[in-house]
């Protein structure tokens, strides 16, 4: 089974930890609809002591693609780390509320670039205040840190990969994660992909833990999908997708890819649709 997760028991002792870097990933959905005060707004008003904030889209897209909140390229990605104090050898814990899997996405950046030691907080920041931790309010001074980037091709899936799979060349899966919400608000789809919500995937109701193993038999079972097939995750900047990536690495999946661009650029660059299947 993956590692993908710390308790809150966990990171609470290492409060203060010189090599434990925490990451409040709480963001707004890039070219969504939904109102909710800025990731900084909220990191403002309380956060875990010691942690940095980072938005995914703001601080981490790739400015060649302001249409998709695509990772940014190596050297970018490694002075952002750099400056907000994460390295080498850092271990990076994530948060965010929940519900939207921000911390997931930075988690999975992180992972692409070849920093294992990365996390996601089980249970989000209300994990943490249930537990009778207290919140902080000032933003810490972080010496400089060097990140070295790796990247890992086969975690990420470019436009040409799931062009071939939408065409019919290609024997990978292809499963539309976007959560609830946002996805009501399309009404087409790429072409041979399968529907998983992205809310069956992490449960709101805990704190987006993934769900429990039954639940994810289940839905793999129903989707007709194959472990062991080479599978391309997709949403609508690549948040949900970077969840619905957890969730199937401890499903047991062997292959998993997310498409960083998804269904911004999918739409921006007007590829093929498909009405999106009924209900």
């Amino acid at each position: 089974m993956p590692h993908d997760f710390v308790e809150v028991a966990w990171l609470a002792e290492r409060i203060g930890d010189p090599r434990v870097r925490i990451v409040d990933a709480r963001s707004v959905p890039h070219g969504g609809v939904v109102a909710m005060p800025s990731g900084r707004e909220q990191f403002a008003a309380g956060h875990i002591p010691g942690a940095v904030h980072l938005d995914y889209a703001d601080d981490l897209s790739d400015p060649a693609t302001p249409y998709a909140a695509r990772v940014a390229p190596p050297d970018a990605f490694a002075r952002v780390m750099g400056a907000h104090g994460i390295g080498d050898e850092g271990i990076v814990v994530a948060y965010d509320a929940g519900t939207i899997p921000f911390a997931a996405r930075i988690v999975w950046m992180l992972r692409y670039y070849g920093h294992d030691e990365a996390y996601v907080l089980a249970g989000g920041l209300p994990g943490w205040t249930a537990a009778g931790h207290a919140l902080a309010t000032d933003t810490p001074v972080m010496v400089p840190a060097t990140f070295t980037p790796g990247p890992r091709p086969e975690l990420r899936a470019e436009r040409d990969e799931v062009v071939a799979i939408a065409e019919g060349r290609s024997d990978e899966q292809l499963i539309e994660t976007q959560r609830d919400q946002t996805y009501a608000q399309r009404d087409r789809d790429i072409p041979r992909a399968v529907r998983i919500s992205g809310n069956l995937l992490l449960e709101d109701a805990r704190g987006g833990r993934v769900a429990d193993p039954a639940t994810l038999d289940r839905l793999v079972h129903d989707a007709g999908l194959d472990k062991h097939a080479r599978t391309v995750v997709s949403c609508g900047s690549g948040v949900s997708a970077s969840g619905a990536w957890l969730a199937l690495r401890a499903a047991g999946f062997d292959d998993v890819a997310v498409y960083d661009g998804s269904w911004m650029e999918w739409e921006h660059d007007a590829l093929p649709t498909v009405p999106k299947p009924a209900r």
